[in-house]
């Protein structure tokens, strides 16, 4: 018979190599997924200090972040550079080439392994001519774990000079285009210019250059991250995917000059249609798999005005501001809801139809200032703090989340923190 001893020092060892086995270096199970999530904890970390007004460019009543969400990662650009970062909102800096400029949110394109963000790069100068400038793309490895490095770059110069930091730009979109390339779209804009590019990320070349348009939506039937939506199919009549954008005379400013509202070729640059001619204040955001809102002031009188158009240009409806003097700022939930939200009112529409499928202020009901929306919740504030409401009834589904993000997923939210000096934080979903 065994002794009492050998067999405790063989369940010892047993433990031991199971706890080997299952041990410290296997990479952390996700939180749960809440899809969409309807409750935040307390902020986990501080990605961006400062005032929370000025981070989240407030324009109308829908922050814009320079964030983008992958999963539980994190990626920002700030300061000129991008990052990567986790829950806890520690960062790892992404050595970029000199002479860049990043702005606007990179964008996460999980099919190609890759992070695309927009550049306003400097182009040195020789002899007698001056340094320039140019859009570029800056493909980035998408890792969670190693160090990630831009893979590649395509740029194009801008036929205007304007000071870097002067010039916003932005990942527009990415489409599936020709025989199944993936194309992505940039913008770059300033107070009087704006250009717009196409770079094929399967033979890292551009395209085309728009000089004088401001995309704002690419439009395929498919999600902002390039892959296919579930039944989603190409507009009938459609040649393929087609970029929407605002077109503004050279030097003008988009608040005040006429402008137009036009559709471009994905893969060529041409011109589709133009919609909206004259039209002033022009605003273009993707409200669906194959239509964008349009905001501005209409030609003549100067009202405000929100309409929808078909990826064609063809208009789907328009929405009733009433004696607004500016029209709302609209944000696609990724799903099949639409929705707009001013300095006092806040609709919804079907993202397929443009059917209005509800509207606040209501009889006791006040309209929230919507943060952002995703799969079916709408996320904003209203005088009683952070709310969750139903995207399709308007209805309140939690009067009381704890964030209001302006960037969400399953997994987490980011947002404007609180008090004046409450930068931009991350809250983790919970539930």
């Amino acid at each position: 018979m065994a002794s009492p001893f050998r067999v405790v020092g063989l369940l010892v060892v047993v433990a031991a190599l199971l706890a080997g086995c299952s041990g410290g270096d296997a990479a952390p199970a996700p939180p749960p997924a809440h899809d969409p999530p309807t409750a935040f904890g307390p902020p986990s970390g501080t990605l961006l200090r400062g005032s929370s007004s000025t981070l989240t460019g407030v324009y109308g009543a829908v922050p814009q972040l320079p964030v983008a969400l992958d999963g539980t990662t994190v990626w920002l650009a700030d300061s000129g550079g991008v990052q990567r970062a986790d829950s806890s909102a520690s960062t790892t800096a992404i050595p970029l080439p000199r002479g860049r400029w990043v702005s606007g949110a990179p964008a996460p394109v999980p099919g190609a392994g890759l992070v695309l963000a927009a550049s306003a790069t400097t182009v040195p100068g020789s002899g007698t001519t001056p340094p320039g400038l140019a859009l570029e793309l800056l493909a980035v490895t998408r890792t969670a774990t190693e160090d990630p490095t831009v893979a590649w770059t395509a740029a194009a110069p801008l036929p205007w000079v304007e000071g870097q930091r002067s010039v916003k730009t932005a990942v527009v979109g990415v489409a599936a285009a020709g025989d199944g390339h993936r194309v992505a779209v940039l913008s770059a804009t300033t107070s009087t210019h704006r250009a717009s590019l196409a770079v094929d990320l399967d033979t890292r070349r551009v395209l085309w250059v728009a000089d004088g348009v401001a995309a704002g939506a690419v439009l395929d039937g498919r999600a902002p991250d390039g892959e296919p939506l579930p039944g989603a199919v190409v507009p009938p009549g459609s040649q393929g995917a087609t970029v929407v954008g605002a077109a503004v005379p050279a030097g003008g400013g988009s608040g005040y000059s006429p402008s137009s509202v036009v559709g471009l070729d994905v893969l060529t640059g041409a011109r589709r249609f133009v919609a909206d001619d004259g039209a002033t204040a022009l605003t273009v955001t993707r409200a669906g798999p194959s239509a964008v809102t349009v905001g501005g002031r209409r030609a003549g009188n100067a009202q405000a005005f929100l309409t929808v158009l078909a990826a064609d240009g063809t208009p789907r409806g328009d929405v009733d501001l009433g004696t607004a003097s500016t029209a709302p700022r609209c944000v696609w939930d990724e799903a099949d809801v639409t929705v707009c939200s001013g300095a006092n009112r806040t609709v919804a529409l079907d993202a397929d139809s443009a059917t209005p499928l509800w509207s606040l202020p209501a009889a006791g009901r006040v309209a929230p200032q919507v943060t952002t929306a995703w799969h079916g919740a709408v996320y904003g504030t209203t005088v009683n703090g952070p709310v969750v409401v139903d995207a399709h009834t308007g209805r309140d589904r939690n009067p009381s989340p704890g964030a209001a993000p302006s960037v969400v997923d399953a997994y987490l939210g980011v947002g404007a923190g609180s008090g004046l000096l409450g930068g931009v934080v991350v809250t983790p979903a919970t539930g």
